[in-house]
């Protein structure tokens, strides 16, 4: 079975229902479990359970948006893989957002995986990145080019003429997107 076949199979919705109309019973026995020990392994599936598909989806929306292989299974609160030194650096450029644009931390997240966790830019190589400062990086996942096709690079001399107040702002990801890994 292919991989696209077995996820087609796996009809989340009606797991979500068999789990919330599960109830004990003389039928429902796992294994040699007594009927408080099954009482008590359907109450913890009713728990479990959402908590999966929740995630299962969550990982289905990433691959099907384009995000890079590995993304939501990193550990971290970005979905693209990240060694210690990029870690850092991506961080790096979560603070510029937060301290020079004044977004939230969760919103500057979102908008770092939306635009460098995809597979297209996983595939460029994020470790190339280093070789700018993170503002370079970070302005252009809140802003987009202006009218003479300019983006922050955040260089004092570089940036001395542009209008921060004025400059054209990209939208950020929707919130019920799964770049958004951090409570606001």
């Amino acid at each position: 079975m292919t991989p696209d076949a077995a996820r087609d199979e796996l009809d989340l919705d009606a797991i979500e229902e068999l789990c919330r109309s599960a109830t004990p019973g003389p039928w429902q026995h796992v294994r040699n479990l007594d009927d408080d020990q099954n009482a008590a392994f359907i109450t913890m599936a009713r728990e479990a359970v959402p908590q999966l598909v929740a995630e299962v989806r969550r990982l289905r929306w990433l691959v099907e948006f384009g995000a890079c292989p590995t993304a939501g299974t990193t550990g971290t609160e970005f979905v693209m893989p990240l060694d210690d030194e990029m870690l850092v650096y991506f961080r790096e450029m979560v603070d510029v957002l937060v301290e020079r644009v004044g977004i939230c931390r969760a919103e500057a997240v979102a908008r770092i995986n939306a635009v460098y966790g995809t597979r297209e830019s996983v595939a460029f190589g994020v470790g190339l990145m280093g070789h700018e400062l993170p503002e370079y990086w970070a302005y252009g996942t809140y802003y987009s080019p202006d009218d003479r096709d300019r983006l922050p690079v955040g260089d004092p001399t570089a940036d001395a003429d542009i209008d921060f107040g004025t400059h054209p702002v990209r939208p950020a990801p929707p919130k019920d997107s799964p770049f958004w890994t951090l409570e606001e």
